[in-house]
């Protein structure tokens, strides 16, 4: 993902590590696809200024594109724009604490499926007490 700021990428690396255990039918491919999308679309990040060079006429020096000078965008909004994609990144390692949660979830549903709800104590006092008696039948 060339160009994009190093908090997004780490963003989707561990989005991408975090989905390999997703429960869903499409597993990777659906955390990937939704992930991209939601990188991609401008709507997840209000109010941010896209960084575009801005053509001053006049002036000819090395930054000259057909008669213009580039000139940098206003460090304030440089700095709104970071403040704005920090807090769009907080948002996204929310929801990758969400998808661990739902893995957990699912993980502890699976094992609860496969090896029941949990110790009878009843029952298991009650098989304890037979086999301690008939122990003590097979001893006389």
């Amino acid at each position: 993902m060339p160009g994009v700021h190093p908090l997004v990428r780490d963003l989707y690396k561990r989005a991408i590590l975090v989905g390999r255990d997703y429960p869903h039918p499409e597993g990777i491919e659906h955390v990937r696809r939704k992930w991209k999308e939601a990188i991609r679309n401008p709507e997840n990040y209000p109010g941010f200024v896209a960084s575009v060079p801005v053509a001053v006429e006049g002036s000819s020096s090395s930054n000259n594109i057909r008669g213009a000078t580039i000139s940098t965008p206003d460090q304030e909004i440089m700095k709104e724009n970071e403040r704005i994609l920090r807090k769009a990144v907080g948002k996204g390692r929310y929801v990758i604490r969400e998808m661990e949660g739902t893995i957990q979830l699912k993980k502890y549903r699976t094992m609860r499926r496969r090896y029941g709800e949990g110790v009878d104590t009843i029952g298991e006092t009650s098989r304890i007490a037979k086999s301690i008696g008939d122990i003590m039948l097979s001893s006389k």
